[in-house]
């Protein structure tokens, strides 16, 4: 339940934006929750459905004081994920958010109540205001619209190979956080320093180092290698990305979680794919 907070900001790390798959809507099953409540004495009404829900206001985004934590739905925050927070739409729901000042658009899932401060439409995720870019700014004016489900097409682009974290992650703090978060629940998201500032890295880490990837499956299907991409993010809460290659002349698309930090989150993650039934991952050195 984001609320202003001045320790919040952006993780560790250089990313690409453009290695950012929208979420992809789809017909909830379950219970909404959309039942009236009351935050610092107000009281919020929310909708019945997204469906139909067009507005215009000032986006905001929060990231790491609020990674790894509960949200309103009862799912963990991952500041990578496509996600966001509005006060009155029905959780989940999807909407498409318009960055109104460059254009750029991008599908997120409500997932979460905020953002309550005055004057604020909508809260996204790290990950979406990267996307519609103004993560540097804080926030930006938007137009929030409505999906629906049940007649949306999702339509899948090709992504290029780089992987979304370019720079090394601090190897004590960094996996000391992983491995908390591990042993606190799973599924369960890593978490990065709560202050952001320059990447650091080790005795190890050098520009002509060896990055670790495990390697989950290759798959002929493209759309099926893009779902399974979503899924690891959501459920490690680590970088994923496709490579392109061939087996006796058929493509291929190989899904790799990674650049890891350490052999022992390697080895965490391993353990946690098995505990989903994702298969035997395998590792990959680059």
């Amino acid at each position: 339940m984001p609320l202003k907070d001045v320790n919040d900001g952006a993780p560790n790390g250089t990313f690409d934006a453009s290695q950012i798959p929208d979420a992809v809507p789809q017909i909830h099953k379950g219970p909404v929750k959309n039942s009236p409540y009351t935050v610092l004495g107000k009281k919020y009404y929310p909708l019945k459905t997204a469906v139909g829900y067009q507005a215009q206001g000032i986006a905001s985004w929060y990231g790491t004081k609020f990674h790894g934590k509960a949200t309103a739905i009862g799912e963990t925050y991952n500041m990578y994920s496509m996600t966001a927070a509005h006060k009155t739409l029905p959780i989940p729901s999807y909407v498409r958010v318009t960055n109104l000042k460059n254009g750029r658009s991008a599908i997120v899932r409500v997932n979460d109540r905020g953002p309550f401060v005055k004057g604020r439409e909508i809260d996204l995720s790290y990950a979406a205001a990267l996307k519609l870019g103004f993560q540097q700014q804080g926030t930006a004016s938007v137009r929030v619209e409505g999906i629906d489900p049940r007649t949306y097409k999702a339509s899948y682009t090709s992504v290029t190979n780089k992987p979304l974290l370019k720079t090394a992650v601090k190897k004590d703090a960094g996996s000391s956080h992983l491995l908390s978060t591990y042993q606190a629940a799973k599924p369960q998201t890593d978490r990065y320093a709560d202050t952001p500032g320059k990447a650091h890295t080790t005795g190890a880490s050098s520009a002509h180092s060896k990055k670790l990837f495990l390697q989950v499956a290759a798959l002929q299907d493209q759309q099926s290698a893009f779902k399974l991409r979503h899924r690891l993010q959501q459920l490690t809460g680590m970088p994923v990305k496709i490579v392109e290659g061939t087996d006796t002349q058929r493509p291929l698309h190989k899904v790799r979680i990674g650049p890891l930090p350490s052999s022992t989150v390697v080895n965490k993650i391993q353990q946690q794919l098995n505990e989903a039934r994702l298969g035997k991952p395998h590792l990959v050195v680059e």
